[in-house]
């Protein structure tokens, strides 16, 4: 029986790329700055104390390769580690440094044209989108139209927007159109159906945006206003054969999507999509998958709280409670995968909560390999996310992709 086990932790970057000059990110490190802050004692609080206690992950190689990557010490850390599986770190070659482009790259598809970025951080979107969004979708205006933090935004416009009915539309440094509405006032519905009709307009009009975020609210005044977890992503589909259409079409695999996997992919090369939120729900589930799955089987979760909840909140603290909480998921994990199974861990991007502002950073991402069946070895560094895409199609037997080198 072949299964591999993909588990993506949303923007756990391990120190600047080569090429983080080109998205001022040079001195970004997600991992080591977190380690840092722990170690120095300035990620206490109540629940957590001292340095960062993650013994899982650490027997699984991260801060061998976080060494490896950055070239630099690790406060907290010392090297007598007896290793489980093998390490190493990679580089991403797309041309940006967001969520679409990094798993689209560890899929196997690169995305090496720039996409479409609304660049101007105030009247940012352009003028037949929005007569789109108003004249197609039965609404009186829209509200925000500029760069904003998804939290403040909402603060700053959601009263307004309960008044109005008007849609909250903003962007970032992504190439991304988000939409916050109430989900009691305006309706989760009719978000959704309105984050559709966009995305049908911008793919129609040949807009190269990889997605549409529906960003749901509740609350009723400005000191209560807080995201659900309903968010929903409505992605560009991918710009050719992923690792996980092959899987199901030369095998007859099943790709099981966890967290928003699927809706990042717009769905395609997705046998079952379960849409979990929160870290301790996606670890459940991820769990259970494993157990259920059979041959040829991939079970590809996203643990997006990394990111979404600390990484772009610059949460010091948050994250390093998230990495020991999934650390400790993570035994349970390493004791389901079988002799012929293979654990995948790996990033997609950075987002230094130490970092400037409120972005992804441009980092290298760890490549953290177990089975019982692998030689334990040094991984060295991959030039391409998509060398996991090709290791994956070369374990199950698939064609080969078009991009990157399998490590096994």
């Amino acid at each position: 029986m072949k299964r591999i086990f993909l588990i993506v932790l949303d923007s756990l970057g391990i120190g600047s790329s080569a090429d983080a000059y080109k998205f001022n990110d040079v001195g970004a490190n997600t991992f080591g700055h977190i380690a840092e802050k722990c170690f120095l004692g300035e990620a206490d609080d109540i629940k957590r104390q001292g340095g960062l206690y993650i013994p899982n992950l650490i027997k699984l190689g991260i801060t061998h390769a976080a060494r490896a990557s950055s070239k630099q010490k690790l406060l907290g850390f010392n090297d007598n580690v007896h290793l489980l599986g093998s390490y190493g770190f990679a580089s991403e070659i797309s041309s940006g440094k967001d969520t679409t482009s990094g798993h689209w790259e560890l899929a196997g598809v690169p995305v090496l044209e720039d996409w479409f970025y609304f660049v101007k951080k105030n009247n940012s979107f352009p003028e037949d989108i929005l007569n789109y969004i108003v004249n197609s979708n039965n609404i009186t205006g829209i509200l925000g139209n500029c760069h904003a933090s998804g939290t403040e935004i909402i603060q700053n416009l959601g009263e307004e927007h309960i008044r109005t009915k008007k849609p909250i539309i903003y962007t970032s440094a992504d190439s991304v159109l988000q939409i916050a509405c109430h989900e009691i006032f305006f309706g989760l519905s009719n978000l959704y159906k309105l984050c559709q009709n966009i995305r049908y307009f911008l793919d129609k009009k040949k807009y190269k945006i990889a997605r549409v975020i529906a960003r749901p609210f509740i609350g009723d005044n400005q000191s209560n206003f807080q995201r659900t977890g309903n968010r929903r992503d409505f992605s560009i589909k991918p710009f050719s054969t992923t690792v996980m259409q092959k899987l199901i079409n030369e095998k007859k695999g099943k790709v099981i999507a966890i967290g928003k996997v699927s809706d990042i992919y717009s769905g395609v090369g997705i046998s079952k999509n379960i849409k979990s939120t929160g870290l301790n729900e996606l670890c459940n589930q991820t769990i259970q998958e494993i157990k259920n799955s059979t041959n040829n089987t991939l079970v590809f979760t996203n643990l997006v709280d990394f990111d979404s909840n600390w990484g772009h909140r610059r949460d010091v603290i948050g994250y390093a409670k998230g990495l020991e909480f999934f650390d400790k998921k993570l035994s349970k994990i390493i004791e389901l995968v079988k002799e012929n199974d293979i654990l995948i861990l790996t990033a997609d991007h950075g987002c230094d909560p130490t970092w400037n502002g409120t972005d992804h950073t441009r980092e290298n991402v760890p490549i953290l390999i177990y089975s019982p069946n692998l030689e334990k070895k040094f991984l060295g560094h991959r030039k391409t996310f998509a060398d996991i895409g090709q290791t994956i199609a070369k374990y199950f037997l698939l064609s080969n992709m078009s991009y990157g080198k399998s490590m096994i």
